[in-house]
C-alpha cells in the first residue's frame, strides 16, 4: 500500500467519524447510553456496601451471600423477564416510546431501593430489582437496535459506504470511556461522604449520604436521558 492510499483511508475514516457526529440521532443515541449505563456503573458498588454496612453493621459474617444474590437476581431479572416485555413494548409503542418508559420504571426502581434497604427485613432487598432492572435492560435492548436504524438513515442521507463500524467503534467508545469515568467518580463520591471501607462501622450520616447518592446519582442521569431523548 502507498503512502498516498494509506492518507486517502485514513482520510476517509476522520470523514466517516464527522458525519457520524453530524447524525443527530446517533449523538442522542449515545448520550443517552452514556447517561443511563454510566449512571448505574457509578454507584454499581455501593449497594454492596450499603448492604454490608448499612443492613449488617459491617459484619461480614452476617452478610453472608446478600450481595451475590441481589446481584445475580438483577441479572436473571434483566435476561429472563425485563428484555422481552422491552420487547413487546417496542413492537407496540415503538422503541424510543419503549426507552422513555422502561427508564421511567427504572427510576422508580432506584426510588424503591430507599425502603428495599432495610435491616430489620433483607428480603425487602429483592423488592426494587424489577423494576430497577428496566433501566439497563431496556438500554442495550432498544439502542443497539437504534443504531442500526441510524446506519440505514445515514446511508440515506450521506449514500454508500454504510457506516456500521464507524458508528459501533464509536458508540462502544463512549461506552467504554464512560466506564473508565464512573470508576473515577464513584471513588470521589465515597470521598465525599466519608465513606472508609477498613472501618467496621459507619456513622450514621456516612451511610445516609451514601444511600441518597445510590439514588439520586442514577436516576438524575436516567432523567437526563430521557429528555435526550
Amino acid at each position: 500500500m502507498s503512502f498516498k492510499n494509506l492518507a486517502n483511508n485514513v482520510k476517509g475514516v476522520f470523514k466517516s467519524i464527522a458525519q457520524a457526529f453530524k447524525n443527530t440521532a446517533f449523538v442522542r443515541l449515545c448520550g443517552a447510553t452514556f447517561l443511563v449505563f454510566n449512571g448505574f456503573q457509578l454507584v454499581a458498588s455501593f449497594s454492596y456496601f450499603i448492604i454490608v454496612f448499612y443492613m449488617f453493621n459491617g459484619d461480614y459474617g452476617a452478610t453472608g451471600s446478600w450481595p451475590a444474590w441481589f446481584s445475580t437476581v438483577s441479572a436473571f431479572v434483566t435476561a429472563f423477564l425485563v428484555i422481552p416485555v422491552v420487547s413487546w413494548m417496542a413492537n407496540k409503542w415503538g422503541k424510543r416510546q419503549a426507552f422513555i418508559i422502561s427508564t421511567m420504571i427504572s427510576i422508580i426502581g432506584y426510588g424503591l431501593k430507599w425502603y428495599g434497604f432495610n435491616p430489620e427485613n433483607p428480603w425487602l432487598l429483592f423488592m426494587p430489582i424489577p423494576l430497577m432492572a428496566f433501566g439497563i435492560g431496556g438500554l442495550f435492548t432498544l439502542m443497539l437496535s437504534m443504531t442500526a436504524d441510524v446506519c440505514d438513515l445515514d446511508e440515506l442521507n450521506n449514500g454508500m459506504p454504510r457506516k456500521e463500524g464507524t458508528f459501533a467503534a464509536i458508540y462502544w467508545l463512549m461506552v467504554k470511556l464512560g466506564q473508565a469515568l464512573a470508576l473515577i467518580l464513584s471513588g470521589v463520591v465515597l470521598k465525599l461522604v466519608d465513606f472508609d471501607a477498613g472501618v467496621a462501622t459507619q456513622a450514621p450520616q456516612t451511610m445516609t449520604n451514601l444511600r441518597i447518592a445510590d439514588i439520586i446519582i442514577p436516576a438524575s442521569t436516567a432523567g437526563l436521558a430521557i429528555w435526550i431523548m
